[in-house]
C-alpha cells in the first residue's frame, strides 16, 4: 500500500467520524467546502488531524486546504519535516 493511500484510508476515517460525509464519498479531489463543510466543521477536521498525525498547520497552511489531496500532501510534507 502507498504511502498516500494509507493516509487517505486515514483521512476518510477521521473525515466520517467528525463530519456526516459519507465515506465512499471521500475522494482525494473531493472539495471540502463543495461537500458541504462550512468553515467552523472545516477547522474542527484540521485541528483532529493535527491531533492524530501530532504536528499544527499554520493558518495560511489551514486556508490553503481545499481537497482531501490538499491535505494528504500537507500531512506527508509535515511527516517528512518531522
Amino acid at each position: 500500500m502507498s504511502e498516500d493511500q494509507s493516509i487517505l484510508e486515514q483521512l476518510q476515517k477521521i473525515v466520517s467520524e467528525k463530519t456526516e460525509l459519507d465515506l465512499g464519498t471521500l475522494e482525494p479531489s473531493l472539495n471540502l467546502e463543495d461537500s458541504g463543510l462550512d468553515s467552523f466543521a472545516k477547522i474542527n477536521l484540521v485541528m483532529e488531524i493535527e491531533e492524530y498525525y501530532d504536528f499544527e498547520l499554520t493558518d495560511s497552511e489551514s486556508a490553503s486546504i481545499a481537497t482531501i489531496s490538499d491535505l494528504i500532501e500537507k500531512i506527508k510534507s509535515k511527516k517528512a519535516v518531522a
